[in-house]
C-alpha cells in the first residue's frame, strides 16, 4: 500500500495486532482481514503483560501466536514489534524464529530490542540489566548469534555480554529466506541503538515522533552508516497509534476516549503511561484522506513502512481498516 497521491514516496503499511484483552479469534479474524484488504504485514509486540491500562488484560504470547498466524495467513508478511533480546536464549530464538518462517514459507520479519518494561521483567524473574547500553550490547550480540546460526553448517560462539557459549552449534532446518529473516532494530537512542542498526539490522523501527523527528534521527542513522549505499539497505520505519473515522470529529472522539480509558486524569505517572502518552501525542487522526495525508508526510521525512496500532480495529461494526485501505488504494 501507498499514499494515494502518485508522486509520494513509496509506503508499506503494516498493522498492529490487538493482543490485549481480546480473544484468540479476534487477534486471528484481524489479521485475516488485514490479509484480505491488501495491507503488506501484521505484527505483535513481545510482552507478558499489557503495557496499556490494566497489566493482568488478556495478553497473548507472541511467538506462539505468529506460529498460528503463519499457518492461517497465506500472503501477508508476520512480525514481532519488538521481541526482547532478554526473553530467550539466543539459539532458542534462533530455532523459533526460523521454524515461523518456515511455517509462513518465508515471511517472517524479526524484530528485535533492548527490552524496556521493567516491572515486567521484575513480576516474571528476568534480570533488567542497567546501563541502557548494557542490554543493547547483548541485543548485538544476540544478532551476531542469530545470524551465525541462520548462515553456517555449524557455529561456535563465546559470549562477551552474554553468558552465552556455543560449540558446533546449527540449525536445521534453516529458515526459507536467504541469507536469513530480515532483522529490524527497534529504538531511538543515537549512541548505540542506530549505531548497531547501521551495523547489523536490516531495518529499523521507532514511535513517538512526528515526522521531522523522524527526519532528525534518520540523519544520525547515515552518519553511521558506513556509506550511503548501506543506508538505502536499511528500511526505515515508524510505529504509529492511528484513529480513523468518517468524519473529523468521529476519529478525535474516538482518540479522547482511548486516552480516558487508558490515562490517568492527572497526567502520566509511569514509563509504560508516558510512552503511551507519546503515541496519541503523534498519532495521526482523522478521516482516511486526512490520516493518508498525514502518513504521507512521514514517507518525505524518509519512512518507508509504518505500523499502524488502530485501537478501534478489532471493535464490532468499526470500519477504520477497510476506510482506511482504501484511502491508501486510491
Amino acid at each position: 500500500m501507498s499514499p494515494a497521491d502518485g508522486d509520494a514516496p513509496a509506503l508499506e503499511t503494516g498493522i498492529i495486532l490487538p493482543q490485549y484483552g481480546t480473544e484468540i479469534g479476534t487477534v486471528r479474524d484481524t489479521a485475516l482481514e488485514a490479509e484480505r484488504l491488501g495491507y503488506d504485514a501484521v505484527w505483535l509486540e513481545d510482552h507478558f503483560q499489557s503495557w496499556i491500562g490494566d497489566p493482568r488484560r488478556a495478553t497473548h504470547e507472541c511467538w506462539t501466536t505468529l506460529s498460528a498466524l503463519a499457518e492461517a495467513t497465506d500472503e501477508i508478511r508476520l512480525g514481532t514489534l519488538v521481541t526482547s533480546q532478554s526473553y530467550r536464549h539466543p539459539a532458542l530464538l534462533a530455532k523459533m524464529a526460523a521454524q515461523v518462517d518456515r511455517i509462513s514459507d518465508g515471511r517472517l520479519e524479526l524484530g528485535l530490542g533492548g527490552g524496556w518494561y521493567e516491572a515486567e521483567y521484575d513480576r516474571f524473574g528476568y534480570e533488567f540489566r542497567e546501563p541502557p547500553a548494557e542490554r543493547l550490547r547483548r541485543l548485538a550480540e544476540t544478532i551476531e548469534i542469530l545470524q551465525g546460526l541462520w548462515t553456517t553448517e555449524t557455529y561456535s560462539h563465546e559470549g562477551r555480554h552474554l553468558e552465552v557459549d556455543l560449540e558446533d552449534a546449527f540449525c536445521e532446518p534453516q529458515p526459507v529466506q536467504e541469507p536469513h529473516p530480515p532483522i529490524w532494530i527497534g529504538g531511538g537512542g543515537e549512541q548505540f541503538t542506530l549505531r548497531y542498526t547501521a551495523e547489523l539490522a536490516d531495518g529499523w523501527n521507532y514511535g513517538t515522533l512526528e515526522p521531522a523527528g523522524f527526519a532528525d534521527k534518520l540523519d544520525v542513522l547515515r552518519d553511521h552508516c558506513e556509506s550511503d549505499a548501506r543506508y538505502d539497505e536499511i528500511r526505515k520505519s515508524a510505529e504509529l497509534f492511528v484513529f480513523v473515522g468518517e468524519t473529523t470529529a468521529a476519529a478525535e472522539a474516538k482518540r479522547e476516549s482511548f486516552r480516558d480509558e487508558f490515562l490517568p486524569a492527572d497526567g502520566p505517572s509511569e514509563p509504560r503511561e508516558f510512552f503511551l502518552s507519546g503515541y496519541l501525542e503523534t498519532a495521526p487522526t482523522g478521516t482516511p484522506a486526512e490520516v493518508r495525508d498525514r502518513l504521507a508526510d512521514y514517507a518525505d521525512a524518509g519512512i518507508e513502512e509504518v505500523m499502524l496500532a488502530i485501537p478501534n480495529a478489532a471493535d464490532d461494526g468499526d470500519e477504520s481498516l477497510a476506510l482506511l485501505a482504501a484511502a491508501l488504494a486510491a
